[in-house]
């Protein structure tokens, strides 16, 4: 009997020890360490979609948090070289410092385990492209906007033109036109209404006009003339659409404070009817929208001297999301990529409106009606052309050495102060920086072993058509 009730007891002991064995797998399972993954973000546009999309994969994922901070562009190069320096980098962040330095000091980390060939081929033509998302043909960032996106555009106050009794069909294509309809809307809204209001960033000034310019000098999409392989930072194109923009300010056909606000003040005054049109570019719908409240207003292509087309470099930047290559959590942040890519572009993209996605055949529901009017018109406006890096990637440092011994290297101030009459001869100013540049880059020239003219030269390029990958090819 004794041993009877000592089996007894050995076996009770065994099943609550084994029950309680299998209560503790489950409540590690179900309670176990939640890992939490820091995610600096700096797009303004992607805020609200980011919550709904981190909603669902931690919905899905459990066991995996997000910790998202916002950092204002303004300060997301700082926080983020801070971090460098203090080696507190977050486990991922959209990207702000050079991917060919981070890659140099070993900060960032290689993502091709998710980026399988079969992966990269679900994103559009341009997204990989070196110092942008790829470094020597390694994927080091997760691509966020389309490489044929950012294009400047025209946005109509559509209440603002009903009222005057415009349509839209009269909005204006040429610079004739425009000052001819800015003329008519000052005069029949008594002066109430301004024609134009834009913005005064440095940036902003020099991309409106060098887009505007390629319809004058279609050579040079940016800074770099493909023809003649040399920086053309006064071209003019640029020349003609500065003192074209800065004959509406004195003219009143641009609103005085446009060269005081930034771009969240001018669409908040295009919104509430203080402006018939604002240039921008193909994240401003969702801010009318989302931001502004404002529903009723339409797209069409800026207008250029004499309605002849214009256009923006594709690849011109490459929003990612990069990832610290210390990171302790990479199995985590590889769930999160991988889940990214399925339904990133669809929810933080299509579905608020933030943009062109860089995904194709994206699927969602826009949330204004003019979303697809935007992506035709940036599959319109942004075309691919050279990129020297993928020709040659030593003309990447090449560039960053260049840069480094300029004090300015772009014209966007000076225009600037062109239009706040703090220069009043632009012609000599810009002159002088893009002498000064010249200058440098044949020096550099001069001192490089592995950079020549013939790297920013494209004898197989043809402003307007579409540079593709195999145009490379052709010259190797």
């Amino acid at each position: 009997m004794k041993k009877m009730m000592t089996l007894l007891i050995v076996s009770l002991l065994c099943t609550a020890i084994l029950g309680a064995c299998g209560n503790e797998d489950s409540s590690t399972q179900e309670d176990g360490d939640v890992v939490t993954l820091t995610l600096w973000n700096r797009y303004a546009e992607l805020r609200g979609g980011l919550d709904e999309f981190i909603s669902k994969f931690e919905e899905e994922y459990p066991h995996i948090k997000i910790d998202r901070q916002e950092t204002p562009s303004d300060t997301a190069e700082t926080q983020l070289r801070t971090a460098l320096s203090e080696g507190t980098l977050p486990d991922m962040w959209t990207n702000t410092v050079e991917l060919k330095e981070l890659v140099g000091i070993d900060a960032v980390k290689d993502l091709d385990e998710v980026f399988t060939d079969e992966v990269r081929e679900l994103f559009h033509e341009g997204s990989f492209f070196e110092n942008g998302t790829t470094s020597e043909g390694v994927v080091y960032g997760f691509p966020l906007a389309s490489p044929r996106s950012k294009a400047m555009m025209t946005y109509y106050n559509l209440d603002v033109l009903e009222e005057l009794g415009l349509t839209e069909d009269d909005v204006p294509t040429t610079w004739d036109d425009f000052e001819q309809i800015g003329q008519e809307i000052l005069e029949r809204s008594g002066g109430a209404i301004y024609p134009l209001i834009w913005n005064n960033p440095g940036w902003a000034n020099e991309q409106l006009v060098s887009m505007m310019g390629t319809a004058i000098s279609p050579e040079t999409p940016w800074n770099y003339d493909f023809i003649e392989g040399e920086p053309s930072l006064m071209t003019e194109g640029k020349l003609e659409a500065t003192y074209w923009l800065k004959d509406m300010l004195d003219q009143g056909i641009m609103a005085p404070e446009s060269v005081e606000i930034g771009l969240g003040e001018s669409e908040a005054i295009f919104s509430i009817g203080g402006a018939a049109f604002l240039f921008s570019g193909d994240w401003v719908g969702r801010q009318l929208t989302e931001e502004n409240d404002f529903h009723n207003w339409g797209v069409a292509p800026l207008p250029t001297k004499d309605g002849e087309p214009y256009y923006y470099r594709a690849s011109s930047e490459a929003s990612s999301i990069q990832v610290s290559n210390d990171t302790e959590n990479w199995e985590e942040i590889k769930l999160f990529l991988e889940y990214a890519v399925e339904h990133f572009h669809e929810d933080v993209y299509v579905n608020t409106g933030a943009g062109i996605p860089a995904k194709m055949n994206v699927e969602g529901t826009p949330p204004f009606e003019q979303y697809h009017a935007i992506g035709e018109l940036q599959e319109q406006l942004s075309i691919p052309v050279p990129i020297p890096g993928e020709l040659n990637p030593a003309t990447i440092q090449f560039q960053r050495d260049l840069s480094s011994r300029l004090e300015v290297s772009g014209i966007g101030e000076a225009l600037v102060g062109y239009l706040t009459n703090n220069i009043s001869d632009l012609e000599a100013a810009l002159g002088q920086i893009e002498n000064n540049v010249k200058d440098h880059f044949f020096d550099l020239l001069e001192e490089n072993d592995e950079v020549s003219q013939d790297d920013f030269t494209y004898p197989n390029w043809e402003p307007f058509v579409p540079y593709t990958n195999d145009m490379y090819e052709e010259l190797r």
